[in-house]
């Protein structure tokens, strides 16, 4: 269980990681009138987006596909 809190955790700095990516994008299409498949704003909210996605999965107490459960007692979760 603990490798599935491991790979759940890279999986929201990945997901934060990439909205940093998207954030630096959107500066550089919006400032240098770039075309880069979407306009500026498109991509702020895309970065908006997965920042979002980050924060939800690094709060919650998932095990990466079983959804997720914002309960810390041993109890809920199961153990297969």
């Amino acid at each position: 269980m603990k490798s599935n809190e491991l790979k759940c955790g890279k999986s929201a700095y990945v997901l934060m990681y990439l909205s940093f990516a998207a954030l630096v994008l959107a500066a550089i299409v919006s400032l240098l009138q770039l075309e880069l498949w979407l306009a500026g704003t498109q991509w702020m909210l895309i970065a908006i987006a997965l920042a979002i996605y980050a924060l939800i999965l690094k709060g919650c107490n998932c095990q990466c596909g079983d959804g997720c459960s914002n309960s810390n007692s041993d109890e809920d979760r199961s153990l297969e």
